[in-house]
């Protein structure tokens, strides 16, 4: 596949999972990942998604503002310093060739697992949360549904989830990229694709804000846990194919 037409798939991929996103809270981020693999080498697909999920969630933040929760934020922060900086030490040594199986297995256990009971269960839930899923994102990307799962289980408002889990994720994928960086990944080398992430995850982001209350939440995440997971599975054997 050549580079433009890369770059067309990659802008309406972003639109429409950003816009998903917006939507329903969750996903979005997990169905881009699991299609990049096929768009992008191995080694890129987490680094480049980190950029364009900093822009979708940092949009979506933006836009709904007032809707954040703080407390949770500041401790998710907190604890997220602390997850880029263990979580460094084991990435240098990584088989950058197995992050696509990786990932499509985390991806699989948290959409189909009952992870919020279990998420329940740490102590100093946020920033324990925050270590983890920083920690963790770096090594299979969408960690996303994490945080969801635990506002979600403290009862706080649809607005007040989606928007609040968009700053603990606009967290997140500054410590990646700042990780990422220090390793010495090339984002020069993909300008054009996180140019075109950046401007395509905020139009998604902006569109699914304005269409969010017209939409089945429950049907259309039940469409999109069916087509991430076929799109896992595809991963998972394209990897064992190979």
């Amino acid at each position: 596949m050549d580079l433009s037409t890369t770059i067309i798939i990659i802008s309406l991929v972003s639109i429409c999972t950003s816009a998903i996103t917006a939507v329903t809270g969750m996903g979005g981020g997990i169905l881009l990942l699991a299609i990049l693999p096929s768009l992008l080498p191995a080694k890129a697909v987490i680094p480049i998604h980190g950029a364009a999920q900093l822009s979708s969630n940092l949009s979506r933040f933006v836009l709904d503002i007032k809707e954040t929760c703080v407390k949770p934020v500041l401790l998710f922060t907190a604890g997220s310093l602390f997850g880029a900086y263990f979580g460094t030490f084991f990435l240098a040594k990584v088989n950058l060739e197995i992050i696509p199986l990786l990932m499509s297995l985390f991806i699989i256990g948290i959409i189909w697992l009952p992870i919020n009971k279990l998420l329940n269960l740490i102590p100093g839930k946020y920033f324990s949360l925050g270590v983890v899923q920083t920690a963790l994102s770096l090594y299979v990307g969408a960690t996303g549904p994490l945080s969801t799962s635990v506002l979600i289980s403290d009862k706080y408002s649809s607005s007040q989830v989606i928007v609040s889990n968009a700053a603990i994720n606009t967290v997140l994928n500054i410590m990646k990229l700042i990780v990422f960086f220090s390793l010495g990944f090339a984002f020069a080398d993909y300008y054009l694709h996180i140019s075109a992430l950046i401007v395509c995850t905020t139009l998604g982001s902006y569109l699914g804000s304005k269409v969010r209350k017209r939409f089945n939440e429950q049907l259309v995440r039940t469409l999109l846990k069916t087509v991430i997971t076929l799109f896992c599975i595809k991963n998972i054997a394209v990897y064992f194919y190979n």
